[in-house]
């Protein structure tokens, strides 16, 4: 999927109908946050701040919310597998990068993302 299609068929925060996704995509991720974009170590980046992490870099991060795993390529088949797994129950296409959340609280959601 090219960038235009990503962008016509993605969400933006007044489309979101989970809670957790959508004060994940409001609070987190997308905060004004100077110099921060929206690239694969920036998402690792914001994630760590939000929650209160040291800053390691790592793209597998454990909270109190679930466990993040960040992808840097949703055009992988890495990425479509964990996509079509129980194992992850949401999972964020940001075009960039994206983000796989486990936790059993969660109902299986996936989101294309702005």
């Amino acid at each position: 999927m090219n960038r235009l299609q990503h962008f016509l068929r993605a969400k933006t925060q007044y489309n979101l109908h989970s809670p957790f996704v959508y004060r994940l995509y409001t609070e987190a991720l997308f905060s004004r946050c100077p110099g921060r974009g929206r690239s694969y170590a920036d998402v690792v980046w914001r994630l760590e701040e939000y929650y209160g992490l040291p800053h390691s870099g790592c793209p597998t991060l454990h909270t109190a919310d679930g466990t993040f795993l960040v992808v840097a390529d949703t055009g992988s088949p890495e990425w479509a597998s964990l996509v079509a797994s129980p194992d992850w129950q949401v999972t964020l296409d940001l075009f960039s990068c994206g983000l796989a959340v486990a936790s059993p609280r969660l109902s299986k959601q996936h989101f294309l993302l702005r």
